[in-house]
């Protein structure tokens, strides 16, 4: 038992334990976990950064959906600055006719069929739309300070294609989507294929059917058919790819959408 006891120098008590170099407790971490721990760091400062990026963009596309999308309902009035300089258009036709300008949906013609527009200065492309007549389109270009009056007669609609085609628009907007696609495809075969309009209106009918791929495919065949830009297939193009997360994508159909309309946007669509 005393040989138990005793101290490893005979002297009854045992002397302060001394760490060596090689030591478990003075040894510093291995470099193997500095490496895991330093790893582990990045990663986390590269996820960060990455979804900061990803929200800028979202911020973006977002922004600049807005910006297409806000309804330019009574003429889309000029900047201070710049009201001098600004034509005025006096359209007189059917109450309830929509006015596009530049395929832009810029009011309805209120109860005695008047609408009056305040543009910039330039050249417009004028297009008045109601349900079971034919179009009129004209085409103008204002000076700074122009008056001008237009009187526009809509004759009853007489074309299939098209009557087809406003068909479907007024099934879309009793959400009756199914229908509605049917009377754009109507409309597009008695055109041979060739009718953009309804194309866009039946990709509108197809994302509301959850069938985003097909309505891609129609609105950039609306795209190759057109002859003249179509600021709303690019706002749609634009929509479909930020749904997607291509926000770099949305965001280029999105300016293009605004450079051919000289900054005002196409009206939303379900």
């Amino acid at each position: 038992m005393l040989g138990l006891c005793a101290s490893r120098d005979g002297s009854g008590s045992f002397p302060p334990k001394r760490w060596t170099s090689g030591s478990r407790a003075s040894r510093s971490p291995r470099r193997g976990s500095m490496s895991r721990a330093s790893f582990a760091t990045s990663r986390t400062i590269a996820g960060s950064t990455a979804r900061r990026e990803r929200a800028m963009k979202r911020a973006e596309a977002l922004a600049l959906l807005l910006a297409v999308l806000l309804p330019a309902e009574g003429g889309g009035q000029a900047l201070p600055g710049k009201a001098r300089a600004s034509a005025q258009v006096v359209i007189s036709t059917r109450p309830g006719a929509i006015v596009f300008v530049n395929d832009v949906r810029r009011g309805v013609t209120d109860a005695r069929g008047r609408l009056t527009l305040v543009l910039e200065p330039g050249a417009y492309a004028l297009r008045v739309s109601k349900m079971g007549y034919e179009e009129a389109r004209v085409r103008l270009r204002l000076a700074p300070g122009a008056r001008r009056s237009l009187a526009l007669s809509l004759p009853p609609l007489r074309d299939p294609a098209e009557r087809h085609r406003q068909q479907g628009e007024a099934l879309r907007e009793q959400r009756l989507f199914a229908q509605a696609a049917a009377e754009y495809r109507k409309a597009i075969a008695l055109r041979k294929g060739r009718f953009p309009r309804a194309r866009l209106g039946l990709a509108r009918a197809l994302l509301a059917l959850e069938e985003p791929e097909e309505a891609l495919r129609q609105v950039r065949r609306a795209l190759a058919e057109s002859r003249t830009p179509l600021p709303e297939a690019r706002t749609l193009l634009g929509n479909i790819l930020r749904a997607q997360g291509l926000y770099e994508d949305a965001i280029r159909e999105y300016r293009a959408a605004l450079r051919q309309t000289n900054n005002f946007s196409p009206e939303a669509h379900a």
